[in-house]
């Protein structure tokens, strides 16, 4: 019980102390001086229906390739999640399972956690190599012990993370914009923030941010949206990402002569009026037209209006 307690109390410091990106390499670190193991694999998902989505995998000690196994296995029994929800003072512990593929370590001790009722929750493998002692009964409780600490330790983590980047910006939760970890994992989104990425990313969980998403904004950190004349902008403030929704005005989206079109348009000219001014054919600007509505994702001319007044607004 003393060794557990040291345990947690590192843990709880880590938790305290540690960025994102080094925590889970911390906890192992500690959790490998109660169970021992020479690799260690931890997921972070959600189980839809029969299949497990995995958003975040931290490999410590381990191949890419030692990943794959691991992952199939937890996918073959997502059960083990809604178990662990139905009971979450309980740790649901794998059965070891004999790969289909070779894998350089061949025993695997896994456990699961549910996180909250949404059924997100984290697996953790451990994994011992040929040759050493298989993992036995007091194994299997002492992480069945430690795992609910794990996860919670990883929570305050992250929530101070954001506390203290929210400090550094003196952020404040809003309609358009998001929080995430430098890794894409979502710690608040507003609803307007949320309505623009849905539509853009149906698949979208709501979990992680999109992969085009964050890559773009690790790159340039900025994302046009198509047909949307919206613009997510990324900042970074310690271990998080502040993304903000913005507006992206006409003059941007269209040239300068289609940007004068349109708003003739709206003001009232007709095409035969805007022909005459630029010297073209009311056929040419019919088509220049068609194609600002094409850059502005619209089809008519109300909706025109709309956008127009909406910007002379902002």
């Amino acid at each position: 019980m003393e060794a557990i307690l040291t345990f947690t109390q590192q843990l709880y410091r880590a938790a305290q102390d540690a960025s994102a990106d080094d925590f889970h390499d911390v906890a192992l670190a500690h959790l490998k001086q109660q169970v021992r193991f020479c690799a260690a694999l931890w997921l972070v998902g959600r189980v839809t229906g029969r299949e497990v989505e995995v958003h975040r995998l931290h490999a410590y000690r381990i191949s890419p390739a030692g990943c794959e196994p691991v992952v199939c296995r937890v996918r073959q029994q997502p059960e083990s999640l809604a178990l662990a929800a139905a009971a979450p003072h309980r740790v649901h512990i794998l059965q070891p399972a004999v790969p289909s593929a070779p894998v350089v370590h061949h025993e695997l001790l896994i456990a699961a956690a549910a996180a909250d009722a949404a059924a997100c929750g984290q697996w953790l493998s451990l994994q011992r190599s040929q040759g050493d002692t298989p993992f036995d009964a007091t194994d299997r409780e002492t992480l069945r012990l430690l795992m609910p600490h794990l996860t919670e330790a990883r929570a305050v983590n992250r929530a101070l993370r954001l506390l203290r980047a929210s400090n550094e910006a003196r952020l404040e939760p809003r309609p358009h914009r998001a929080v995430t970890l430098t890794d894409g994992t979502v710690l608040h989104c507003g609803a307007h923030m949320r309505e623009a990425m849905d539509a853009t990313w149906p698949y979208w969980s709501g979990l992680c941010l999109p992969p085009e998403l964050l890559a773009a904004v690790r790159s340039c950190g900025e994302l046009t949206l198509p047909g949307r004349g919206e613009r997510i902008v990324a900042h970074r403030f310690s271990d998080a990402l502040v993304l903000c929704l913005k507006r992206v005005s006409l003059r941007e989206r269209l040239t300068r002569r289609e940007c004068e079109m349109v708003h003739m348009l709206t003001a009232g000219s007709d095409y035969t009026e805007i022909a005459r001014r630029y010297a073209l054919a009311p056929a040419t600007v019919r088509a220049i037209v068609r194609q600002s509505y094409r850059k502005l994702g619209i089809n008519s001319r109300t909706q025109l209006a709309r956008l127009v007044r909406r910007e002379e607004t902002e």
